[in-house]
This record gives C-alpha cells, structure tokens and sequence, in this order.
C-alpha cells in the first residue's frame, strides 16, 4: 500500500473518532441536569419550639430491663458507635440505631451512652477503659 492511503485511513479514523467525541459532548450539553432553587427554612426555630415542648425523664439504666454491658465505644464528632454484649451476642450500634427494636441509641459520650425508649431517655454509664 501506498503511504498516502494509509496516511488518509488514518486521518478517517481520527476524523470519525473527533466527530463521536464532538456529537457526545453536545448529547452532554444537551442532557444537563435540571438545577433547581432550594429554599431553607430558619432550623434554629424549629428546633427550639421542638426542644420547649418535650419533656423527657431521665431514668437510670440499671433501673429499666437492660442486661447489656458496654464492650467499647467510639466517640467523635461523627460516626460514634458503641459495642453492646448480652449474652454471647454482641451489637455494633451507631447514633440513631435501634437495638432490639426497644432502645434508640441517642448519644455517645466519654461518661454515659444514652437510649430514648417509649419518650423516656436512659442512661448509661460508660466504664469502658476507666
């Protein structure tokens, strides 16, 4: 074969490929998602007006039926879990988790771990590495 047909293959198959890579950008521009205004309401409202008309009663844990003990925990800004044993089961749970579909597990903290159950809140001394 000569050079110049190969050289001319070539520029067609590059040609085709620039059009397929233009025609893909515009199909992109074409389909552009739909961005649309989000309105944010004042939370520091609702919250307080939520918070003014609950009333919670803190009870001890040790009082309630929980036969659970602390194995260990994480505690941080976020992803805060804790490691719960009962028995030979063990639960991982992180904040909001429920456990046995009894106890919501509300907080972590270095001193207590905290459950919300049937809108009273229990606490939970937290041992672990003391």
């Amino acid at each position: 074969m000569n050079t110049r047909k190969i050289k001319r293959i070539i520029n067609t198959l590059v040609a085709l490929l620039l059009l397929l890579l233009v025609s893909m950008l515009l199909i992109s521009f074409i389909n552009k998602p739909e961005i649309k205004d989000i309105r944010f309401t004042n939370l520091s409202e609702i919250s307080k007006s939520n918070i003014e008309t609950q009333t919670n009663e803190v009870t001890s844990i040790n009082e309630a039926d929980f036969n659970y003990t602390i194995v260990g925990y994480r505690f941080g800004e976020s992803n805060s879990s804790v490691i719960l044993k009962k028995g030979s089961k063990e639960f991982v749970l992180y904040e909001g988790d429920i456990l046995e579909n009894t106890y919501e597990l509300s907080s972590i903290s270095q001193d207590e771990i905290i459950f919300k159950a049937s809108g009273k809140l229990y606490k939970l001394e937290n041992k672990v590495g003391k």
